[in-house]
Order: C-alpha cells, then sequence, then structure tokens
C-alpha cells in the first residue's frame, strides 16, 4: 500500500505539470499565444507511453479509438499485482490524450514572474492552485507547490515545465516529503504543438516509518495521427 500510495502522488503530480499554465494580473502576451495556437491546432493522436521506475517498467499505448483508450502492451494488465493494477487503471482513467505542455489552464494558477530570459527564451516562476491540479490528492498541498515554465519567443511555445517543493511538508499522517522534483521536456507533435515528451518525477521523505527515495520517468513516444 506504502508502494501504491506514492505511485498514485506521482501520477497526481505529473498531470499537474504537464497540464498547469500561469496567470497574473497581466499574462504574457507569448503566453496567451502559445495556449491560443496549442488549443486551435490540437488532434486527437496515437502514442507509445513508457513509465520506468524501480518498480514498475510498463509499456501502454494510446489509442483514442480503442477501447479503453489506454491499453497495457508489456507486462499484461492481468499479471500485474492488485496494486499495480489499480495503479495503472487510475492513471488510465485520467489520461484523455496527448498532454500538451501549452494547456487551456492558464487561467488557474497565480503569481507568474520573470526569472530570466535570453534571445530565444523567457523562464517564468508561478504558483500552482488547487483548481489548476487534476489529481484529487494532489489539490490538498497546492500551496507546497512551486513550478517555473520555459516560453519560446518566436512562435510561442512551452519547452519545459518544472514542479517542486521549496520545502519539506505532510501531505497526511505519518508520512513526509522531504523533496519533490518534476522535470517535463517538450517536444513537437505532427501539428507543430509541443507536448509532454519526458516527464521525470523524484520524490524522496518517509512513509510509516519507511523511508523513499524514488525516480519515475515516463515518455510519450511515437505520436501520430488517430486513424
Amino acid at each position: 500500500m506504502i508502494s501504491l500510495t506514492r505511485l498514485l502522488a506521482l501520477a497526481a503530480v505529473s498531470l499537474l505539470a504537464a497540464s498547469a499554465s500561469a496567470q497574473q494580473a497581466g499574462p504574457p502576451s507569448a503566453l496567451a499565444q502559445a495556449v491560443a495556437a496549442t488549443q486551435a491546432a490540437k488532434a486527437a493522436y496515437v502514442f507509445d507511453l513508457d513509465i520506468d521506475s524501480a518498480e514498475q517498467n510498463w509499456r501502454a499505448r494510446f489509442d483514442p479509438s480503442a477501447t479503453p483508450n489506454l491499453r497495457l502492451l508489456e507486462p499484461r494488465r492481468e499479471d500485474l499485482e492488485n496494486d499495480d493494477r489499480r495503479a495503472f487503471d487510475n492513471i488510465a482513467e485520467r489520461m484523455e490524450g496527448v498532454s500538451w505542455c501549452a494547456s487551456d489552464n492558464i487561467d488557474r494558477v497565480a503569481n507568474v514572474r520573470l526569472l530570466r530570459e535570453d534571445a530565444e527564451t523567457a523562464t517564468y516562476a508561478f504558483q500552482p492552485t488547487r483548481e489548476s491540479i487534476r489529481g484529487e490528492q494532489a489539490r490538498a498541498y497546492a500551496n507546497r507547490l512551486r513550478g517555473e515554465l520555459t516560453l519560446t519567443k518566436v512562435n510561442p511555445d512551452i519547452t519545459h515545465v518544472r514542479i517542486f517543493t521549496p520545502a519539506a511538508f505532510s501531505p497526511m499522517p505519518l508520512v513526509r516529503v522531504d523533496r519533490l522534483n518534476i522535470a517535463i521536456t517538450c517536444a513537437a507533435a505532427p501539428n507543430g504543438r509541443r507536448f509532454a515528451a519526458e516527464t521525470v518525477s523524484e520524490v524522496r521523505g518517509s512513509a510509516f516509518g519507511q523511508a523513499f527515495d524514488e525516480r519515475t520517468v515516463q515518455r510519450t513516444r511515437n505520436v501520430r495521427p488517430a486513424s
């Protein structure tokens, strides 16, 4: 159960990271352009999904025309332990398709501010809010999270997103998270807009008297138009 709790927490926050954007009194016009362009270009895609950690090595395929949309290829779903099967089913239930880096949640997080920029990109900090988080578990500690995103200046789009905790906290009794860091690298889909191609989640802490230090890598690859 401890392993399942950590896996679900990682899945919930990675969904947040993949879908979070930003809000402020006057949001950067380039960010608004990126979101508008992504929403206008959205398309249905088939893709392969790899999830790798010390305990899981899953290969799955998402097909919007199939039932279920997300199907585990390796190992077989029926061969999973009960906790792992529930964890995969939770991911499958939440997954709606490619995770666009410039999502439509621009009005749901707060306090965007410029951190640094160069000739090609600008990096902004932001504060996730409960409304910007899709995972039910993670909503309770939205105020413990911080975020950063990097935006291109030409043909604006998001290239990187980072979600992290600046300090240790306890998301539930007998559980302590000392460090959480989620780094998302975005790549261009066939429509030219960027999606979350790789999500690296690292979490360290303790649960019910046992220390944990986990790293999970989630990759979306072979993105292609649905037939």
